[in-house]
């Protein structure tokens, strides 16, 4: 894992919140719910996942994969989805250096992990070489648009603190997967 002052301040953030995560999710509970429902919608049952920025692990087992892999490097998250769902494989990695992961996968999704990242282009690189041309990769990230009210949410204890992104806008994101001979659908 190459570790900068960046990711090992990334790393502490997410190992500190782990605990919480649960209470977290549980009090934006309607959030998470409707991200599973959408993402049931996109991936179906029995595929092969690649979830890069696993965290607890709880979207990658809402989608009941044939095999899935999470990848995270918060050791205190991946202990809790280990704990939580062994039928599920999880590496604790640095998802910019996937040189753990092995095979190829049906989807793989990089959920609300893209702006915590501080090369992308390389990650998706990365990514490509764990891809076959029918594989379907997912990116969400929410619109810097949000912002203002995100850190309202983060300061009243609303909303989980995430700490400083990049923000990129849809456009960068899809050129950011055309150079990577991505198809982008949408």
């Amino acid at each position: 894992m190459k570790e900068t002052t960046r990711k090992q301040e990334i790393i502490q953030r997410f190992d500190a919140l782990a605990p919480d995560r649960a209470a977290w999710k549980d009090k934006n509970r309607y959030y998470y719910l409707d991200r599973e429902r959408y993402m049931r919608f996109l991936v179906p049952e029995g595929a092969s996942i690649l979830e890069l920025g696993c965290g607890t692990g709880d979207l990658m087992h809402a989608l009941k994969p044939s095999r899935g892999v999470g990848v995270d490097f918060s050791g205190d998250m991946l202990q809790q989805a280990r704990e939580r769902y062994p039928d599920l494989e999880f590496i604790q990695d640095d998802v910019e250096d996937l040189n753990r992961v092995k095979g190829t996968f049906d989807f793989v999704i990089l959920d609300d992990v893209i702006g915590h990242l501080q090369d992308i282009e390389e990650t998706l690189r990365g990514v490509s070489s764990l891809c076959r041309p029918d594989t379907r990769i997912i990116v969400t990230y929410y619109s810097f648009l949000w912002e203002p009210v995100l850190k309202l949410g983060e300061r009243i204890g609303w909303k989980m603190p995430q700490g400083h992104q990049s923000w990129l806008a849809t456009e960068d994101i899809a050129n950011l997967l055309h150079l990577e001979r991505f198809e982008v659908v949408k």
